[in-house]
């Protein structure tokens, strides 16, 4: 049976809200001001959830996404893409500041206009799953959706997808492809068992630089280098088949900048960048600071970041692999601090090293504004925030990413 329901504003999570009787709803593909028809609900404790099926009164704020991408509302990539670009940049500046205030007690005067982004082909990189076929989860599912393209990833990356639609898989779980400077690409295939390899070197010999192949931990480059090379700013990244890189390269540029400005070097700082992954901010600092020591847990990160130290000739930087939570509290004399941490935010041991370093400036860079928050709120007594820039890094998706600027008390 179908019900009617008119939305009042949106959640986190990029979904319109309304009332089925005495509970919330949250409706998927759903904006505020909308009148929207919906057959399937699922009613849980205390809410309930379901998709729109046709909007009987449109917002001013919704575009046809058919003509931007056909698997729109169908694989589980990207969320908000009908609405216009303008109005994710409002929604995600809005949840920032919403999340702040009420976690944080953060006034909206704290925080910038967000850096927005390309809104398509902006994606250095895809992950794909096989199942006979290659493409991505249907959303909130394990079906698999078949795919040719994908409207935010790089053109190079959806002429490779081309290609393998047209191959046979075989004890293949998952194909990464991966994009960088001028173009290099480079496709990695997780395996949970032998592959002819004769076959996929034959067929993608044209269309890739470099294919890996990664079997029980342990990586077997078939052709080309067995990595790629991305730039940001003037300095280059060895990016190796299964280290982190930022998947918007043009916006991480700007949220470098963003770094950069807020720690102010003079060349006479001291700079301790915390979850350095493969060394992209502490590079792209270490030309304004006096030294910059990086800390990551993942030693191939590091080895990584220490090979991306040698191809920028840096002499200043140094970096180590590390449990932040189990960090030495003898990192005296630091000046700046930078932090970088997953999705799940700082740890409470990471919290109290940090808070025992007491630099004069911690920098904290987020994915996730939700464990920013809670993690600023924590930090209060040590740290008060300067000024917070929201930097879109994935638009089409409710994701958002913070840089903060904290000066010690």
């Amino acid at each position: 049976m179908k019900k009617i329901f008119n939305i009042t504003k949106l959640d986190h999570f990029g979904r319109g809200i309304s009332r089925n009787d005495e509970k919330i709803i949250f409706i998927e593909n759903a904006l505020p001001k909308e009148e929207v028809s919906v057959t399937n609900i699922v009613d849980k404790k205390n809410i309930s959830e379901t998709t729109a099926d046709e909007i009987l009164k449109k917002s001013s704020d919704r575009r046809d996404t058919t003509k931007l991408c056909k698997y729109y509302g169908v694989c589980g990539g990207c969320n908000i893409m009908h609405m216009s670009y303008m109005c994710q940049i409002e929604f995600k500046r809005n949840k920032v500041v919403e999340l702040m205030k009420k976690f944080a007690g953060i006034d909206e005067s704290k925080i910038k206009d967000i850096i927005p982004s390309l809104e398509f082909e902006y994606r250095n990189k895809i992950t794909l799953k096989v199942k006979e076929k290659i493409g991505l989860l249907k959303n909130k599912s394990y079906e698999l959706v078949n795919i040719d393209s994908c409207s935010i990833s790089r053109p190079k990356i959806n002429e490779i997808i081309g290609k393998l639609n047209t191959l046979k898989f075989e004890n293949i779980e998952e194909i990464v492809i991966r994009c960088g400077y001028n173009n290099e690409s480079m496709v990695v295939f997780k395996c949970c068992g032998d592959i002819d390899i004769d076959y996929y070197l034959s067929s993608l010999k044209e269309y890739t630089d470099t294919l890996v192949m990664i079997k029980d931990g342990i990586e077997n480059v078939i052709f080309g280098k067995g990595y790629i090379t991305e730039k940001l700013g003037k300095y280059y990244f060895k990016i190796s088949p299964l280290s982190f890189f930022q998947v918007n390269t043009t916006t991480a540029e700007k949220l470098y900048d963003v770094v950069k400005e807020y720690a102010s070097l003079d060349s006479t700082e001291s700079v301790l960048d915390l979850y350095s992954g493969t060394g992209t901010i502490g590079i792209y600092l270490s030309e304004y600071a006096k030294s910059v020591l990086g800390v990551e847990i993942n030693s191939e990160a590091v080895e990584d970041a220490k090979e991306n130290v040698k191809l920028n000739n840096i002499k200043n930087a140094e970096f180590i692999c590390y449990d932040i939570g189990k960090m030495k509290k003898e990192c005296n004399n630091i000046d700046v601090a930078i932090v970088d941490p997953p999705r799940s935010g700082l740890s409470k041991k990471a919290l109290l090293n940090i808070s025992e370093i007491a630099s004069k400036k911690l920098i904290y860079i987020s994915c996730n504004p939700s464990t920013l928050a809670r993690d600023l709120n924590l930090l209060k007594d040590k740290y008060y925030l300067k000024e917070l820039t929201p930097v879109d890094m994935f638009p089409n998706t409710y994701h958002v990413e913070c840089v903060c600027l904290l000066n010690l008390r």
